[in-house]
């Protein structure tokens, strides 16, 4: 019996340790969400903030810094717990006020910082651009140590296999995830908030989204946001459907053409898109950075304007109105477009269309009436396309740009202008809101290539055409046997030019056919 218990004695000892439930953890927000793998969680002084520790045979690395503790401690904290040193530290976020903690970790025994371009230029900030009262050691880290990654990147020398992603333009101040793929654990930085406010200074919220996307695409079971509760792979979408709702309800008042004095009670976001209600819900300054991000001059490009040089196809895409809000139709033509491979650059500001951004596009698509309705006392409506911005449109598609008209882009503009005069129909009215069919008249033509006829729930629109001067595509037909165009296309000058009716309903913009229409109608409109 004294054997057995010497051997199990021996056992012990040479057993490596781990955490379990019962060792006393320093840390009061501390999980461990897989082998090897801890979150920390700190106080709300510091907007909850997360950071996290990869353990490995011989080492920790530490995911973004500690809060209200000292470098010291913090490092022999991470000893007494994982009986490790930490040697390594990705950063996705940090500003040069935490230079002095870099600094002091660097000292105490971590050796290598890896980190995006952006956050190191935050992280080492001159004097002149420091906040008042900021540490002036703030600008004095060097290059020494650290390992400036500005394309995603595999790193396998920390003890298990991660993805550093840089994710610098959706900030001014820089942005990176970490991504575990043996674990599915996502550490998602600034990108990801589940809980605390939301602060947009400083972001672009559309490259935002598609940063969302490409982390929701790596399929994470557990998410560690930069800031709040963590959770599940569902924090990232709550995430991106809380940008995008927000950008959904300020688009559709830009696009009605409602005062900007009316822009904070007009957005309103219920507890869907929201976690700790009310306390992130977004504030004033929130919803005009939105507002300004969407109108001229940020918009439509918002700081990425298309060079000519860079082989792309770019498309200036005007959508919404007061019968239809733009969040909807941009998720209906978003698809369009990737599956084209052509870049749009979405406005709901109608002075975006203008001689300059045409400039910098090959292809012009408009889902939208003529009409503004600021439904504001003393208001009344007015029909917006000035005759520059007719005759920009004329001038961009007769010197070769290409032209997709959907659904409403010829209701309400100026009679018997050039524009309309261009599109080669009239709007007169629609029928109600029905199911009818669509038919192919050419089943020869690029646009309709692949197309059969179908049945769809939309506005049967009834439009006059040039016959002599636009090729018919696509006609409409209702139940009671009624007949109208429903899609066609020619070459004014050097470019060209498709209509197509449909597009009022989610149902109709996203059908399959219809999708196939658009598609087909894009690449024939830049000679793809």
């Amino acid at each position: 019996m004294i054997r057995n218990c010497f051997v199990i004695m021996i056992l012990l000892i040479g057993t490596t340790p781990c955490v379990s439930a019962a060792d006393e953890v320093p840390w009061p927000h501390h999980q461990v969400l897989a082998a090897g793998v801890h979150v920390i969680g700190f106080a709300d002084r510091y907007r909850s903030a997360n950071c996290g520790l990869l353990v490995a045979d011989d080492s920790v690395s530490v995911v973004d810094l500690p809060r209200g503790i000292t470098a010291a401690d913090f490092l022999d904290q991470i000893k007494a717990v994982t009986h490790k040193p930490a040697k390594t530290l990705f950063l996705t976020h940090a500003t040069h006020e935490d230079a002095a903690l870099v600094n002091e970790l660097r000292r105490q025994g971590i050796e290598r910082v890896h980190l995006s371009p952006t956050t190191f230029k935050s992280l080492t900030a001159s004097a002149a651009t420091r906040k008042p009262n900021s540490q002036p050691e703030a600008a004095q880290t060097s290059h020494a140590g650290f390992e400036i990654i500005a394309e995603r990147r595999n790193i396998d020398n920390v003890g298990q296999p991660l993805e550093f992603l840089p994710l610098d333009e959706f900030s001014a101040a820089g942005g990176a995830a970490l991504f575990l793929p043996k674990t599915k654990v996502l550490f998602g930085g600034p990108a990801i908030y589940h809980g605390p406010r939301v602060p947009l200074a400083g972001t672009d919220t559309d490259t935002w989204r598609a940063n969302l996307r490409q982390l929701a695409a790596m399929s994470p079971e557990s998410v560690v946001p930069g800031f709040g509760s963590w959770g599940k792979a569902e924090i990232i979408d709550r995430q991106q459907r809380f940008l995008t709702e927000l950008r959904r309800q300020v688009g559709y008042f830009i696009a009605q053409g409602q005062p900007r004095d009316d822009l904070q009670h007009a957005v309103r976001l219920v507890p869907d898109y929201l976690v700790w209600m009310p306390y992130d819900t977004p504030l004033a300054e929130d919803v005009e950075h939105v507002y300004e991000e969407l109108t001229v001059p940020h918009a439509p490009f918002n700081g990425h304007t298309p060079r000519t040089d860079d082989g792309q196809v770019h498309a200036l895409v005007l959508i919404g109105d007061q019968p239809h809000e733009p969040g909807h139709i941009e998720e209906g033509l978003r698809p369009v477009f990737t599956a084209t491979g052509v870049t749009p650059h979405f406005a709901v500001d109608v002075r975006a269309l203008s001689v300059e951004n045409l400039a910098r596009v090959q292809l012009l698509v408009i889902l939208r009436d003529g009409l503004m309705r600021p439904q504001a006392a003393g208001r009344p409506d007015y029909v917006w396309m000035t005759p520059t911005q007719e005759q920009a449109v004329v001038d961009f598609v007769h010197r070769g740009g290409g032209f997709l008209n959907l659904h409403n882009s010829m209701g309400i503009y100026p009679e018997d202008g050039p524009y309309l005069r261009l599109v080669g129909g009239r709007y007169i009215g629609h029928g109600p809101l029905e199911r009818f069919r669509v038919e192919v008249v050419d089943r020869e033509h690029p646009i309709t290539h692949g197309v059969e006829d179908f049945s769809v729930a939309d506005e049967q629109h009834t439009p006059p055409v040039d016959a002599e001067r636009v090729h018919l595509l696509l006609r409409n037909r209702s139940d009671d046997g009624h007949t109208a165009a429903a899609g066609w296309c020619y070459e004014p000058g050097k470019g060209r030019l498709c209509h197509l009716a449909n597009g009022h309903t989610r149902e109709a913009l996203n059908h399959p056919m219809y999708q196939r229409l658009m598609q087909n109608a894009v690449l024939w409109c830049v000679k793809k």
